[in-house]
């Protein structure tokens, strides 16, 4: 039998955890999407709307590990806090 390998562990600021609380409550889903299975590699997908009839908005061309995708989430989740927090 192989052996499991631990992945790095991204754990969110306060701010990371707001901003990403503002999303959910705005219905903007900041996900991240192995891009085949078990390959390792991830995609941050942003979605709006309600589940199960969610849109894609877009997604990252470029492919991350998991502690980077993680990471590249709350990026997306902060950008889209303080972009849109004012006017809705």
């Amino acid at each position: 039998m192989g052996v499991k390998k631990q992945q790095k562990h991204y754990a969110m600021n306060e701010e990371e955890m707001q901003a990403w609380m503002w999303c959910v409550r705005n219905n903007i889903c900041i996900t991240t999407r192995e891009i085949a299975w078990r390959s390792r590699l991830y995609r941050v997908l942003v979605e709006t709307g309600r589940y199960p009839s969610r849109k894609l908005v877009g997604q990252t061309d470029d492919v991350y590990n998991y502690y980077d995708a993680k990471q590249k989430a709350a990026e997306y989740t902060k950008y889209y806090y303080n972009k849109y927090a004012n006017k809705v």
